[in-house]
This record gives structure tokens, C-alpha cells and sequence, in this order.
């Protein structure tokens, strides 16, 4: 079975997409938190087209191109590793939520916080076991 990704260099554009968008709503949000502002206060003069649901999946796109695109040794022990990732991951989130449900049934979480979450433990897992493998 041969798996279609993107060109190497989608890992460039999908991770510089990722932390321009997603860099200042989080910066705008941090500053609010640490002086204790309201949510809505604007502190940095970021306009609020920033925070639209338009960037939002703006984010979430680079951060999918990010994932899609192949590393530049790309052979077939590099896709059992993703694809083992993925699967570590996979695991991860149904314990975490199984053990959130436990501790508090009343617990809500957005899925695209936990989508998020999901991509950047399959990315980190996966750029570890990419480094302990090949060293």
C-alpha cells in the first residue's frame, strides 16, 4: 500500500502557518490571565479578526500540513513509526478522557481543544521516536 503525503518543504509552510496564527490570540490570552482581566479585554491592540473561527482553522490547517508532509528520509520504517504514533495517541486520549470522566462527570472539554492536543502529542511523540530510532 503506498501512502500519498505531502513535499518536505509543507513542513515549513504548515508549522510557520501554525505559530503566526496561533501566536497572538495566545499571547493576547496569557496577558489577560496573568493580570487578571476579563477574556474579552484587549491589552495588545490585536484586532479581533484574529480570533475569528477563520483563524482558527487557519491553525488547525498548519498544523495538518504539518503533520501530512514527509520528513526527508521518508521510507518504510518512517511510516510504521507514524503510523505506531498515531496509534500511541489514539490510546492516549480514550485513558485521558476515560480518567477525566471519572474524576469529574460533569467535565467539558471543546473538541477542537482536544483535536489540537491530539496533533501536537502525535507530533512530539513522533519527532522523539524518530530521533531515538535513528540514533
Amino acid at each position: 500500500m503506498k501512502h500519498q503525503f505531502l513535499p518536505h518543504y509543507f513542513k515549513y509552510i504548515g508549522l510557520t502557518l501554525y505559530l503566526i496564527v496561533g501566536f497572538l490570540p495566545s499571547a493576547q490570552a496569557f496577558i489577560n490571565g496573568f493580570y487578571g482581566r476579563p477574556e474579552e479585554t484587549q491589552t495588545l491592540g490585536i484586532p479581533l479578526i484574529f480570533f475569528s473561527h477563520t483563524f482558527q482553522i487557519l491553525q488547525y490547517l498548519g498544523i495538518l500540513l504539518y503533520a501530512l508532509a514527509k520528513d526527508k528520509v521518508f521510507d518504510e520504517f518512517m511510516v510504521k513509526v507514524r503510523l505506531e504514533s498515531m496509534y500511541i495517541v489514539f490510546f492516549m486520549t480514550l485513558i485521558f478522557i476515560f480518567i477525566r470522566i471519572i474524576i469529574d462527570q460533569n467535565w467539558h472539554m471543546s473538541a477542537s481543544y482536544l483535536l489540537e492536543a491530539q496533533v501536537v502529542l502525535f507530533l512530539v511523540l513522533n519527532k522523539i521516536r524518530k530521533q531515538l530510532i535513528t540514533s
